[in-house]
C-alpha cells in the first residue's frame, strides 16, 4: 500500500514539473514573439513617420545623404554649397541630383529652372577640376535598352509635380529599379534607397512602371572614367576657390582705394576753385 501511495505521489510530481516546464517554454516563446512583433511594428512606424525639414532620411551610393524637405510645397530659398561649389536649393530634388553627381562623379551639371528641364536642356556633365565635358544619353520610357545604374530618372511637370522631378537610379534588379531622391516622399528610408519601382518588359521594350508619368532615364557616358570625389580633388577645388576669393578681395580693395582717391581729388578740386 505504501509503495502504491509513493508511486502516485512521484507520478504527480513528475507531471507537475513537466507541465511547468512546458508552460515556461511556451511563455518564453510568447515573450520572444511579442518582442519581435514590437520590433516589426516599430520599424514600420519609423518607415512611415514623416521626417522633419533638415532631417537625414537616408544615405545612398556610400556617402550621398538624403535630407527631408518637410513637404513638397516648401521652398527654403537656402542655397547649399559644398567646398564652395553651388549644389542647389535645400532640399530640392535637383539639389540632390547635382550633389550626387558632384560626390560620385566629381562633376556637376548646369543650372536648370526645374527637374522637368533636365530632360531637354542637359547635354553633358562637367568635371569640376579638368573642366572636361562628358555627354549624356537620353532613353525614353519604353526603350529597347534596359535602365542602367547611376542614371538620372526624369519626370515631367504633372499633378503633384509642378517642376517635374529627378531621382537617381542606384540599383537595377531583375524586375525593378531602386532610386534615391529628395522631396518626393518624406519618410525615413528602410535601406540605401528611397523607393523601389517595377520594370515591365513588353514587346522588346523596357518600361519603368511608376504611378507618375516618366520621361525616361539619362545615362552618363563617361566610360567609367569619372571617379568619386577624393581628398586630392577637394584640395584642388579649395585652392582654386581660395585664389578666386583672394582675387575678389583684392579687386574690392582696389575699387575702394580708387573710389577714395577719386573723392579726395574731387574735394581738392572744389577747394582749390572756391
Amino acid at each position: 500500500m505504501m509503495k502504491l501511495v509513493f508511486t502516485v505521489c512521484l507520478l504527480t510530481v513528475i507531471y507537475q514539473s513537466s507541465h511547468l516546464a512546458k508552460s515556461s517554454k511556451s511563455e518564453g516563446k510568447s515573450i520572444k514573439f511579442s518582442y519581435l512583433q514590437i520590433l516589426r511594428e516599430k520599424r514600420l512606424v519609423n518607415e512611415k513617420r514623416i521626417a522633419r525639414y533638415n532631417d537625414i532620411v537616408g544615405v545612398s551610393s556610400s556617402n550621398v545623404i538624403g535630407y527631408s524637405n518637410g513637404n513638397d510645397s516648401f521652398i527654403s530659398n537656402e542655397d547649399n554649397y559644398l567646398y564652395g561649389i553651388y549644389m542647389g536649393i535645400k532640399w530640392q530634388c535637383v539639389e540632390y541630383a547635382r550633389r550626387w553627381t558632384f560626390l560620385r562623379k566629381s562633376s556637376i551639371f548646369e543650372s536648370v529652372n526645374g527637374a522637368n528641364d533636365m530632360w531637354n536642356q542637359l547635354k553633358y556633365i562637367e568635371n569640376v577640376v579638368e573642366k572636361k565635358k562628358y555627354p549624356l544619353k537620353k532613353h525614353s520610357n519604353g526603350h529597347r535598352n534596359r535602365p542602367i545604374n547611376e542614371s538620372y530618372l526624369i519626370y515631367p511637370i504633372q499633378k503633384d509635380m509642378p517642376y517635374g522631378h529627378v531621382a537617381i537610379i542606384v540599383d537595377v534588379l531583375t524586375n525593378s529599379i531602386r532610386v534615391a531622391e529628395q522631396n518626393f516622399y518624406f519618410h525615413y528610408w528602410k535601406g540605401n534607397y528611397s523607393r523601389e519601382i517595377p520594370i515591365l518588359f513588353k514587346n522588346g521594350l523596357y518600361y519603368i512602371e511608376d504611378k507618375y508619368q516618366v520621361y525616361g532615364w539619362i545615362e552618363i557616358n563617361d566610360n567609367k572614367q569619372l571617379k568619386p570625389l577624393d581628398k586630392l580633388t577637394i584640395e584642388t577645388i579649395e585652392k582654386k576657390n581660395k585664389f578666386f576669393l583672394n582675387s575678389a578681395s583684392y579687386y574690392q580693395k582696389s575699387n575702394f582705394i580708387f573710389f577714395t582717391l577719386f573723392i579726395y581729388n574731387l574735394m581738392l578740386f572744389q577747394y582749390l576753385h572756391l
